[in-house]
C-alpha cells in the first residue's frame, strides 16, 4: 500500500489568491499613476497658452501725446481766460508801481541828502555873515573913531586954515567930516571956503539930510557919496 502524500497546508492554499489580488492592486495603482503623469503636462501647457493669449491680446498703452493734458492752476481755481488776463494785467501794474515806489524812494533819499547839505551850507553862510558883520562893525567903529579925530582936529584949527584944507578934500571925505562938525565951527569954516566949493558942500549936506530913496542910495551915502 502506497504511502499517502502529505496534504498541503490550508494556509498556503489560502495565501496564493490573496497574493495575486495584492499584486493586481499594486499594478492598478501604478497604472493610474502613470496615466496621471501622462495627463499632467497637457493642462499646464493649456494654462500657459491661456496666460499668453491675454497678454498678446492686451492693447498697447496709448502714447503720451495722446493723453489728456493736466489741468492748469487757473482751470483748477475755476478762472476764465478773461479773469486770468485781468489778474496778469493787475500783476504787471503792481510791479510797475513797486518800481516807481523804489524810484521815488531813491529820489526822496537824494532830496533829503541835498536838503541836509543845503542846510549845512546855509549854516556856514550864516556863520560867515556873522563874522563879516562883526568885522564890518569893527571897521565902522574904527572909521568912526578916525572921523571923530579928524573932526576934532578941524574944529580946533583956525577957520581960515580949515577952509583951505576943505577946498582940497574929496567929496566923500568932505561931507563925512562936515556932517559931524558942530554947526558953529562948520559955518565959520564954510564962510572962508571958496564960494564954488562951499556951494558944493552945501548941496552934498542937504542931499545927505534927505531920506534915502532906496538901498543903493543908502549904500552910496554910507560910503560918503
Amino acid at each position: 500500500m502506497a504511502p499517502k502524500r502529505p496534504a498541503k497546508p490550508a494556509a498556503a492554499v489560502r495565501l496564493l489568491p490573496a497574493a495575486m489580488v495584492t499584486v493586481g492592486a499594486l499594478l492598478g495603482v501604478k497604472a493610474v499613476a502613470m496615466a496621471a503623469d501622462v495627463a499632467e503636462p497637457a493642462p499646464a501647457a493649456a494654462r500657459q497658452s491661456a496666460q499668453a493669449e491675454p497678454a498678446a491680446a492686451a492693447p498697447a498703452p496709448a502714447p503720451a501725446a495722446a493723453q489728456c493734458p493736466a489741468p492748469s492752476l487757473a482751470e483748477m481755481a475755476g478762472l476764465s481766460q478773461a479773469e486770468v488776463q485781468v489778474l496778469q494785467a493787475l500783476g504787471a501794474r503792481r510791479e510797475a508801481l513797486d518800481q516807481r515806489a523804489e524810484m521815488f524812494g531813491a529820489q526822496d533819499e537824494l532830496m533829503i541828502a541835498a536838503e541836509r547839505r543845503l542846510e549845512e551850507r546855509l549854516a556856514e553862510l550864516r556863520t560867515l555873515e556873522a563874522n563879516v558883520n562883526t568885522l564890518l562893525g569893527r571897521l565902522d567903529e574904527a572909521q568912526e573913531q578916525r572921523l571923530a579925530g579928524l573932526v576934532d582936529v578941524y574944529q580946533r584949527m583956525r577957520a581960515k586954515d580949515a577952509a583951505a584944507v576943505f577946498d582940497g578934500l574929496e567929496d566923500g571925505v568932505l561931507v563925512q567930516v562936515a556932517s559931524r562938525m558942530r554947526q558953529a565951527n562948520l559955518a565959520e569954516i564954510m564962510g572962508r571956503m571958496e564960494p564954488v566949493r562951499a556951494r558944493q558942500l552945501t548941496t552934498m549936506l542937504a542931499e545927505r539930510a534927505r531920506a534915502p530913496g532906496g538901498g543903493e542910495d543908502l549904500l552910496r551915502r554910507a560910503n560918503g557919496g
